[in-house]
């Protein structure tokens, strides 16, 4: 039997707008593909929602969503309030230790706890390697300048820009909310509190860009990615992730799949859909990364929601099905349960 909703009360009705078409490429037509959708992940949005998908591009949208005055209702819980604490007990400090020196090896970042020979185990498993160098260092390069630039969209509380700094970059970062800001901060960061609109008045003045989960959050996705691609200088990068709409976990878990995430993702997109966009902003050499842990995390995470909701879970939620789903992963980009992107801010000569 299922559960009652985490969050009793309504969204308030003056507090929705309708989204008759496709946000993300215009088109009318589209099929209902998730119906009473709850906020299982942190429970503190109220409403039910409904999501369609575009029979044009194949992305995912909320219909009614949450106005831009009212969305804060649903990060009052939100996870750039916590502060995690990784484990250096048992295996999983072992894992860790042998991470943390291919990660040393690999981008310069000098760990103490990081134990050799793990930077050459991990040049045996090139999956495992793949999986590190997407999530924890969302596959960066070590600056070949001591004035090279990053900029972190969305930094939330700063763990990646601190990891960036360590790794020989010169960081600065962006995030909308005051508690995450704070934290970053508190470690000597260089954050900004509020949205990219902040920096319009600068331009061709960063060598890296990355959005980690962030685009699926902002009313205009191709907005921000318009200003990245001014905020880049020319040859710079943008590295960015996002849910795909088509990954094989939503597929699998249906409204339960974590990467839904009610009303906070506003949209999902198709890999199609975010690519040709990014190539008519002008970007190039768009080339898809391997986050080879995301099948494992969403899995599990999907199923903890299962259980929130008290429904049984099946065959295809198991391990098993986990499995088949990263075999799948591996051969076919477009069921990936992340978006991964790199591409290139064109250097033309004038």
């Amino acid at each position: 039997m299922r559960s009652e909703t985490p969050a009793a009360a309504e969204w308030p009705v003056s507090g929705l707008e309708a989204v008759p078409d496709c946000p993300l490429c215009g088109a009318k037509q589209r099929t209902l593909a998730h119906a009473g959708l709850k906020d299982y992940c942190f429970e503190c949005a109220p409403g039910v929602w409904s999501m369609f998908q575009c029979d044009q591009c194949g992305s995912g949208y909320l219909d009614p969503r949450p106005n831009q005055q009212t969305i804060g209702l649903a990060y009052s819980r939100y996870y750039t309030h916590q502060a995690f604490d990784a484990s250096l007990k048992g295996l999983r400090g072992l894992w860790l230790a042998l991470r943390d020196d291919y990660v040393k090896a690999a981008f310069g970042v000098n760990v103490a706890r990081a134990l050799w020979p793990g930077r050459w185990l991990f040049q045996l498993f090139p999956i495992t390697r793949q999986g590190v160098d997407a999530s924890l260092a969302r596959n960066l390069v070590r600056p070949t300048e001591a004035t090279f630039r990053l900029l972190d969209v969305g930094c939330g509380n700063g763990n990646f820009l601190k990891f960036a700094r360590k790794a020989g970059w010169q960081v600065r970062g962006l995030d909308l909310d005051p508690v995450a800001v704070a934290a970053a901060r508190s470690k000597g960061l260089d954050v900004l509190l509020g949205t990219i609109d902040i920096l319009d008045g600068e331009s061709e003045c960063y060598d890296r860009i990355t959005l980690s989960h962030v685009l699926e959050h902002v009313y205009d996705p191709w907005d921000v990615l318009a200003r990245c691609f001014r905020l880049l200088k020319p040859g710079g990068v943008l590295w960015l992730e996002a849910p795909n709409m088509q990954s094989n976990g939503r597929i699998a878990f249906d409204v339960y799949w974590r990467g839904l995430e009610p009303p906070r993702h506003l949209h999902l997109f198709s890999r199609k859909c975010l690519k040709d966009k990014i190539g008519e902003i002008g970007f190039s050499e768009i080339q898809d990364r391997f986050s080879s842990f995301a099948t494992q995390a969403m899995w599990k995470e999907s199923r903890q929601i299962m259980v929130k909701a008290g429904v049984g879970k099946r065959l295809r939620h198991t391990f098993v099905g986990q499995l088949i789903a990263e075999v799948k992963a591996l051969f076919s980009v477009n069921s990936r349960e992340f978006i991964t992107l790199v591409c290139v801010k064109k250097n033309e000569k004038k």
